[in-house]
């Protein structure tokens, strides 16, 4: 098993948008042993009404939120919106090597900058085919897209080869 997964992980609004999208959002914690959720992304999550609501409450129950931070990393703030800054600063305040950003840029951020191990959604799901959690990675993929959230084509192509769906 990929190391990333056994250890505490850090998830920003996105992924849990995405994966409520198609009623996975319980996947998350079948996948890590615990996951934090920074208050600024509970704050995003809870913003606006959205069809995923009552799922993103109960989510919220199960996940650790992280409080606010006093003094966020200004540079963060700069480059990324300030639930994307929140999980990086939050996995680097508590020691933690993972964190779960869809984001191109934030991602890019994590892993060049700050060496973090970084998941996204689609890789969330291939690993949860892996695991034999989900028989297939093709429908949630498509469902997410048909809900309106963006994944790019060589993201998806990229998935399903991974996950021998293509």
């Amino acid at each position: 098993m990929n190391p990333m997964f056994q250890a505490p992980t850090v998830c920003n609004t996105g992924p849990l948008i995405g994966l409520a999208r198609v009623n996975l959002a319980w996947l998350l914690f079948r996948l890590f042993p615990e996951v934090i959720v920074p208050e600024e992304v509970r704050d995003e999550l809870l913003a606006k009404e959205s069809p995923d609501r009552d799922q993103l409450i109960e989510v919220l129950r199960l996940a650790t939120i992280h409080p606010r931070q006093n003094l966020p990393d200004r540079l963060l703030l700069t480059e990324l919106d300030p639930g994307e800054a929140a999980v990086i600063s939050v996995a680097r305040q508590l020691s933690l090597s993972s964190v779960i950003l869809d984001e191109r840029k934030a991602r890019r951020i994590a892993a060049r900058v700050y060496e973090l191990d970084v998941k996204g959604t689609a890789g969330l799901l291939v690993e949860a085919k892996k695991r034999g959690m989900i028989e297939s990675v093709k429908p949630y993929l498509e469902g997410m897209i048909e809900g309106g959230y963006h994944l790019g084509p060589n993201l998806v192509a990229a998935c399903l080869t991974e996950a021998k769906e293509m």
